[in-house]
């Protein structure tokens, strides 16, 4: 066997795999989840109005996901969080700042914002499972 095994291999389709391969024809699936592409364009598309996949990741590069997501800063008053190595930009609860603000609705927020705080929120559920 060469260096390059064992390596997590992720396939992010629809959902998404987990294979675990520890050499050439050698593999197995350790793990998956149900929150991949079709999330985040049936998501995106209900939320956002986008009708492609492509038009969705586009809009997402213009997004400020801080008006929708909740940061580690909105919790400790715009600071870090240095007894656990928090930065006040870590996203501490995805879409939890809709939450602050009873009074709006889907129209009050930036279909940009939006699609990034979603794209980073099935991204970062991704890599935290690997």
């Amino acid at each position: 066997k060469s260096d390059l095994f064992p390596y997590l291999l992720v396939n992010i389709g629809s959902g998404v795999s987990y294979l675990k391969v520890d050499g050439h024809n050698e593999y197995e699936r350790v793990s998956g989840t149900s929150l991949g592409g079709g999330t985040f364009w049936g998501l995106g598309r209900l939320l956002t109005g986008c009708t492609t996949f492509d038009e969705l990741l586009e809009l997402s590069t213009q997004g400020d996901n801080s008006s929708v997501d909740m940061l580690v800063g909105d919790i400790y008053g715009g600071l870090d969080y240095e007894k656990i190595g928090l930065e006040a930009t870590t996203i501490a609860s995805s879409f939890g700042k809709i939450l602050m603000n009873e009074e709006k609705s889907l129209k009050d927020y930036n279909p940009a914002d939006i699609g990034l705080a979603l794209c980073r929120m099935i991204s970062y559920n991704i890599a935290q499972i690997a």
